[in-house]
């Protein structure tokens, strides 16, 4: 996905017709705005090393010792959001271990340690999983934990987790599903224009913090047909910048479309352009969001829209609904 960077102007009479300005100037976008810039986000994020600090400090507690044999161990540490302390096993030279886990639902899981032994998972068959990430906890952000490992879960499968060899005779695990963490952040705008009498609703919604999207080049209509009427998208980078306005067309060639081919060209608004130059697929970093249905086919009846904004960048926002 490209960032957006060449902007532009359209002038629309009754939003007709657009134009081009050739001589624009390139847009500046902050790197900090923009959490895809410089690399994917990490798997295990600041939420979740919160989140599983808290218990690895305050519980609950549950004291385990590890099977000697990964193939025959009955020990589990199955309990959700739960500090195991997992005593090893001595092999005369070095500890070991293994213990059950058996995931709640598909998806990436992290396991958290303290101090950072070595540790491998394995499938139901005994096939060791691929580590996802590797990370080392900073002691600022949890003195009690020092390393997550991530591998990725099937629901209902049965995991074993080895141990060792390692110098240390029990260790602190916490195993955390990172599903909703990791799940992208997102509003959904529904906008209308009714007939008789005309009247619009315009859909209106800010976040805290500016998040990163990708411009759609179509926005599907939930009820009513488009017909090719127009429809206005805005957003605006942070506050105080001004609105980028994006214009989109319905798919249809006439405006009362009666054919099927011609109804279902008419099930969506197409895009046309925006006033900063962006495309569909371009990065736009945006914290207010305005979704505007100018006209649509009224025999169709209500013209309504339904955009889902989904947050790309790193981490989640809470939202705070603006009008």
């Amino acid at each position: 996905m490209r960032i957006a960077r060449v902007a532009f102007t359209f002038a629309i009479p009754f939003f007709a017709a657009c134009t081009v300005d050739a001589g624009s100037e390139l847009a500046n976008l902050d790197e900090d705005r923009s959490a895809l810039e410089g690399g994917e986000c990490p798997l295990v994020g600041e939420e979740a090393i919160e989140h599983t600090c808290a218990h690895a400090n305050f519980g609950p507690f549950v004291t385990v010792t590890a099977g000697a044999d990964p193939a025959t161990t009955t020990t589990d540490i199955d309990a959700g959001h739960t500090a195991y302390t997992v005593n090893l096993v001595n092999s005369g030279t070095s500890f070991g271990g293994a213990v059950l886990y058996t995931a709640s639902e598909d998806g990436d899981f992290a396991i958290f340690l303290d101090p950072s032994v070595s540790v491998s998972v394995l499938d139901s068959s005994g096939t060791p999983l691929t580590i996802e990430e590797d990370v080392s906890i900073d002691p600022e952000e949890c003195s009690e934990l020092s390393r997550a490992v991530v591998v990725e879960l099937s629901a209902s499968e049965t995991y074993t987790i080895v141990f060792g060899p390692t110098s240390e005779p029990s260790a602190l695990v916490l195993v955390e599903s990172l599903v909703g963490y990791n799940a992208p952040d997102g509003i959904l705008l529904t906008a209308s224009r009714h007939y008789g009498p005309p009247s619009w609703d315009v859909a209106e919604e800010g976040v805290d913090h500016p998040f990163t999207f990708e411009l759609p080049g179509e926005i599907p209509v939930a009820s009513g047909n488009a017909g090719k009427g127009w429809l206005l998208f805005s957003h605006r980078g942070d506050a105080g910048d001004p609105f980028t306005h994006c214009l989109y067309r319905g798919g249809a060639s006439v405006m009362h479309p009666v054919t099927p081919a011609a109804i279902a060209a008419g099930e969506k608004y197409e895009f046309v352009a925006c006033t900063d130059g962006a495309i569909p697929g371009d990065d736009v970093v945006a914290d207010y969001f305005k979704l505007h249905v100018l006209n649509g086919d009224r025999q169709a009846g209500t013209t309504t829209v339904e955009l889902l904004i989904l947050d790309e960048g790193c981490g989640g926002h809470d939202h705070e609904h603006e009008h």
